[in-house]
């Protein structure tokens, strides 16, 4: 095997994934169960006798196994690589949030009983399903401001249609304060730089919630932000 062979195409990997071949994707992922070891020829001989990537997934351990170079480790790693991926296939327990009813149910649930600050943002593609949750504790709303730099390595990375973000009040006052104001256009500002949605900034009590986006208060702060542009129109 060329020196540097696996480096070059975990590089290939992560830099254009859609380039890859079925059986150079296959090669890549033997690479985590043979050591040391050209894994292409593997990889050819379980494309043809399986037909496919999902062939080779969903075989037998013990037909793995009758192939050359194929033994009982990696036939165990690709039938549990198969596993993971038909329980992927066939269910997701993401949340989903179609309206302001799912998300305030939502954030009550991981707020309540918070005796300080904290801060979440929700990532959702264009389902509404939930692709992503960080979570900051003791810190306020307004000290978003100098994490800018972690939230658009989020969103550069993520590549989320829309962004959900919340905070607590743990005074019991739900309106939001003009440091909250500032925080969500520094949001919106970076979300629009990325080409994502902020969709809602929502501000939880033990009494109730406030949210930007059906007060229209979110339309009014971020009425010239649009995805994809850097400031306002």
């Amino acid at each position: 095997m060329h020196e540097g062979h696996r480096e070059r195409m975990r590089d290939k990997l992560f830099a254009d994934e859609g380039s890859l071949t079925d059986h150079e994707l296959l090669e890549i992922l033997l690479y985590y169960c043979i050591d040391r070891r050209d894994t292409n020829p593997v990889a050819h001989s379980l494309l043809e006798a399986f037909c496919d990537l999902s062939g080779v997934l969903e075989a037998p351990v013990a037909l793995l196994g009758t192939l050359k170079g194929v033994g009982t480790r990696t036939a165990e790693f690709l039938s549990l690589v198969g596993t993971v991926y038909r329980r992927i296939r066939a269910a997701s327990s993401r949340p989903r949030f179609f309206n302001f009813s799912d998300t305030g149910a939502f954030i009550a649930r991981r707020f309540k009983g918070a005796e300080k600050e904290k801060l979440e943002l929700y990532c959702l593609n264009e389902r509404g399903e939930m692709t992503y949750l960080e979570s900051v504790r003791d810190t306020s709303f307004e000290a978003v401001r100098v994490n800018a730099r972690f939230i658009s390595f989020l969103l550069s990375q993520m590549h989320p249609y829309g962004l959900i973000v919340a905070h607590n009040h743990p005074s019991g006052d739900m309106h939001p304060s003009e440091e909250d104001d500032a925080a969500v256009c520094e949001i919106g500002r970076l979300c629009a730089a990325n080409g994502t949605r902020l969709c809602d900034s929502v501000v939880y009590t033990e009494k109730g919630s406030f949210s930007y986006y059906c007060s229209g208060r979110l339309e009014r702060l971020l009425g010239g932000y649009e995805p994809g542009q850097g400031g306002r129109k």
